[in-house]
């Protein structure tokens, strides 16, 4: 007996290839919103622990100002947040030294604030160094075997560079220097000294 052959017509085979297609355009995004749901609620958990540590300091809302767009980095870890301040901590540092520096070269500065200014500018390269150190000694703090000498050295040089900061103003205001020489200088090492107090705060709150 001879088979018979059956031919599906191709209307019906374009009906089911648009059906297809049409589940696969749903489930898509469908897929896509779920995960951009969940990084959006991953990344408000992340700010929201940014927030609650940053309360921790003296000035909280300059913390969460630079550290919050680094939340998908630092997400929940309170040594990742420590290591983030400091990187932003020294970044400011080396912005501070190099406004100083353009300071000093500057031409019709009388010679009592053309020293103010180089001795500031010899604090504040050692508070880059200082913090520089204490960056280093973090980056390595969880494989490190003397922890709590380690934490004792990254808070000894944090403080060493607040104190050179502290000096710095010191300087400009026990000396006789002019207003315009000194504003140009005083707003950047505030802001400094501001970075540099959370950084501490923060790191204080990791060893406790």
């Amino acid at each position: 007996m001879e088979a018979r052959s059956f031919t599906i017509p191709s209307c019906s085979l374009l009906f089911f290839a648009l059906t297809v297609l049409l589940l696969i355009s749903n489930i898509n995004p469908t897929l896509a919103g779920t995960s951009t749901t969940a990084k959006s609620n991953s990344l408000k958990i992340y700010k929201n622990f940014i927030k609650t540590s940053c309360n921790s300091t003296l000035y909280p809302a300059l913390c969460y100002k630079y550290l919050s767009s680094h939340a998908s980095t630092i997400k929940t870890d309170s040594v990742k947040l420590c290591n983030t301040a400091l990187t932003v901590n020294l970044k400011a540092a080396n912005k501070t030294s190099a406004l100083v520096t353009s300071m000093a070269k500057k031409g019709g500065l009388r010679p009592s604030e053309k020293a103010v200014i180089e001795d500031c500018n010899e604090e504040i390269d050692d508070c880059v160094d200082e913090l520089r150190k204490a960056s280093n000694v973090l980056d390595n703090l969880r494989d490190a075997l003397n922890k709590e000498d380690q934490m004792a050295d990254i808070k000894t040089w944090v403080s060493a560079a607040m104190t050179d900061e502290d000096t710095c103003m010191d300087e400009f205001e026990e000396n006789n220097v002019r207003e315009s020489v000194k504003n140009k200088i005083k707003k950047s090492i505030v802001d400094l000294r501001q970075i540099t107090s959370n950084s501490l705060a923060l790191i204080n709150r990791l060893s406790n």
